[in-house]
């Protein structure tokens, strides 16, 4: 799948800062300074003071009205766009894991500014917001990237360089602090998002997870740069094949153009590792466009916000025990025997006494 380097801040055409501090190197030395990817895109597709961004997103949460889940969330497919343009899609996705506890969250991105033929597990030991520090799960980065060939530890796609930086990972976790609290953070970069690519990742995901408590976050927009209602036509394509759970029908239309996602290779490499993991249903928890925001619908960009549920498992009906009194034994005894006796003696049926 071609990443579109078109989109680089999707609808936010703005300069972005490099905080000041860098981090260490690849493969620095354990012992030495931590190594931390700053907040790039503070400012620009969020704001950068903590105290207005919690406000803003208890705000979002606030408004939203996510569908009822009978189920286990084990994942979500999340926009991540500017916060004034797909910040109300994404919270309907995310006041779903109110009052949910995970032990970890992976969060999956596409690259928009750098291509690799590799899935890039964050090799840093944590990820920066306005609201703090999110701590990397070390340990199972490191087993994920011994899983297949095609993933990495590395900063690739994570590092911000040259006044450039990935911003479609980075805007999914000021929404996750702010409804889970703490957890520790797998943060994926997809530098290519061919099929053979998702499948592996998807895979090991699974595999890796195995039961714990874990997240698994898919982050992409829909179509792009369409008029409102041809937009909406192709997004309500995408989004149903997701609802269907089809994910090989996803991977052939995006290869082909034909649909769009620029974050296509993270949602079907979520669905592949949530499968396994017993999802079964995609429950849309709204869908919007950037029309919807600006009023501008001459070219918009798409957003839905989508849970993978493994569903709950339905107590099946006892049947009560059929038990007979001791008169009944020895009523049905006699009947038995009286059935016998008649069809020997006088070939004939035994009538019961009414």
């Amino acid at each position: 799948m071609t990443v579109r380097r078109a989109i680089v801040y999707s609808m936010l055409a703005t300069a972005v800062c490099q905080p000041a501090g860098c981090a260490s190197k690849p493969g620095a030395n354990p012992t030495g300074p931590a190594k931390v990817r700053p907040a790039a895109v503070a400012g620009t597709f969020y704001p950068a003071d903590p105290t207005q961004l919690r406000s803003m997103i208890d705000q979002l949460l606030s408004r939203a009205q996510p569908p009822k889940i009978e189920g286990e969330l084990i994942g979500l497919i999340s926009p991540h766009a500017g916060y004034v343009y797909s910040g109300g899609v994404a919270a309907h996705g995310y006041a779903l894991l109110r009052g949910i506890k995970y032990e970890r969250v992976v969060v999956i991105s596409p690259s928009h500014i750098d291509f690799f033929n590799f899935s890039a597990v964050y090799d840093g030991d944590a990820y920066e917001t306005p609201l703090g520090q999110i701590p990397v799960d070390k340990e199972f980065a490191q087993q994920l990237a011994a899983a297949d060939r095609s993933i990495r530890l590395s900063d690739r796609g994570h590092r911000v360089a040259a006044g450039q930086a990935e911003h479609a990972l980075e805007v999914q976790l000021p929404f996750l602090q702010v409804t889970l609290g703490q957890f520790r953070l797998v943060p994926i970069v997809m530098g290519d998002q061919r099929y053979e690519l998702c499948r592996a990742l998807g895979v090991a995901l699974a595999k890796t997870i195995g039961n714990s408590k874990t997240l698994i976050v898919a982050s992409s927009d829909l179509s792009h740069y369409h008029p409102y209602a041809q937009a909406t036509s192709l997004d309500q394509k995408t989004l149903r094949a997701i609802q269907e759970w089809d994910y090989l029908s996803l991977s052939r239309n995006f290869e082909a153009q034909v649909w769009e996602a620029c974050g296509g290779g993270p949602i079907i490499a979520a669905m592949i590792a949530a499968e396994r993991l017993g999802a079964k249903q995609a429950i849309l928890a709204k869908y919007a466009n950037s029309g919807d925001v600006t009023g501008d619908k001459s070219r918009v960009v798409g957003y839905g916000s989508v849970a993978l549920v493994k569903p709950a498992r339905r107590a099946q009906a006892v049947e009560p025990a059929f038990e007979l009194s001791e008169d009944e034994q020895k009523t049905l005894l006699e009947i038995a025997r009286k059935s016998v006796e008649t069809a020997v003696k006088e070939h004939r049926l035994y009538e019961c006494p009414a």
